[in-house]
């Protein structure tokens, strides 16, 4: 979350990863109105794990009173200052050196960023210990989206600049502009369809651990609560195998029968929807679009994985396409 200060309204300025500061307002980041300002004066940019400043200008630009040779890079440190030429009295001070990240900045009454935001990881409950969102990014669009945990159906793209409402605050979507690199990666790329999950449930159904094995390979995804979810949207898939359901249209569920059949709400079925789904998309990263493997539509939800056994006690009580234990 690299931020800059400036020192005489101390107003917030978080950076993109290539970053432009002037007086040209429709082709700079950040508009500073003063004719002795350049229209592009100088650059902030991420690069190979550092930041940098770049002087563009005419009139110069000065870090820590000593003026930049225009076009030449200096690395930036916590506690530099920034000033301008002429009679600009715009001065920044750098507050936060983090590498970009997408991120929601939170702002003050007056709708001017405040220094708080949230970096982004691919999912994202928010608030994390009593979510009332979840922001998350779409492999499939190359897209963001927030969802409300208690309206599933308000589900909004969110772009850059876009403002949302959370827990009755204003919070504006800041993308990093961070180059996606686009060469084919080394790691090997693992679909959906290569995993094998292995769920061991106690015999009073009250802990559910997870494994996943790809390549002779396990994933341990330990105990946690929202593997009950997973576990019991399996079973609707085994029992649809037996009831001879085609393969493709296997497991789908009513939300409202989740409800029914695991004695909970609504409200708490969302959310071990999306502390699986999360967990997916955070440990399985070499998979694509993992946290598909409980995969949604309006009002009904399913497990995809394609091979699964599920043990309770030490006794097999499903599987489909069978996992050895």
């Amino acid at each position: 979350m690299a931020y800059l200060i400036e020192k005489n309204c101390q107003k917030c300025c978080h950076l993109y990863a290539h970053h432009s500061f002037g007086r040209f307002q429709f082709s700079v980041d950040t508009l500073i109105e003063d004719l002795s300002v350049s229209k592009i004066h100088v650059i902030i940019e991420w690069s190979n794990g550092k930041w940098f400043i770049r002087d563009l200008s005419r009139n110069g630009t000065w870090l820590n009173h000593k003026r930049l040779a225009k076009e030449e890079v200096e690395i930036l440190n916590v506690g530099d200052t920034i000033t301008f030429a002429g009679n600009s009295n715009t001065t920044y001070i750098v507050k936060d050196l983090s590498p970009p990240t997408d991120k929601l900045i939170k702002l003050d009454k007056e709708d001017n960023f405040t220094c708080e935001s949230i970096d982004l990881s691919a999912y994202n409950l928010i608030p994390e210990q009593s979510p009332e969102n979840v922001v998350f990014y779409e492999q499939v669009s190359g897209q963001w989206f927030i969802e409300s945990l208690d309206s599933p159906s308000t589900k909004e793209i969110l772009e850059d600049n876009t403002v949302v409402n959370i827990s009755g605050d204003k919070w504006l979507f800041q993308s990093s502009h961070v180059d996606v690199n686009t060469n084919v990666t080394s790691v090997p790329q693992y679909y959906i369809s290569d995993l094998k999950f292995l769920f061991n449930l106690s015999l009073d159904e009250e802990t559910t651990e997870l494994k996943i094995n790809h390549d002779d390979k396990d994933i341990d995804l330990q105990v946690r609560s929202h593997h009950y979810l997973t576990l019991n949207l399996a079973r609707y898939r085994a029992e649809d195998e037996r009831r001879g359901v085609p393969f493709e249209d296997q497991g789908w569920v009513n939300t409202e029968q989740l409800v029914k059949d695991l004695g909970v709400d609504i409200r708490y079925i969302n959310i071990q929807i999306h502390r699986a789904r999360k967990q997916f998309a955070e440990d399985i990263k070499h998979v694509y679009d993992a946290e598909n493997i409980i995969e949604r539509q309006l009002r009904k939800v399913r497990f995809t994985g394609a091979a699964f056994a599920i043990y309770k006690g030490s006794q097999l009580e499903s599987a489909l396409n069978v996992v050895n234990s």
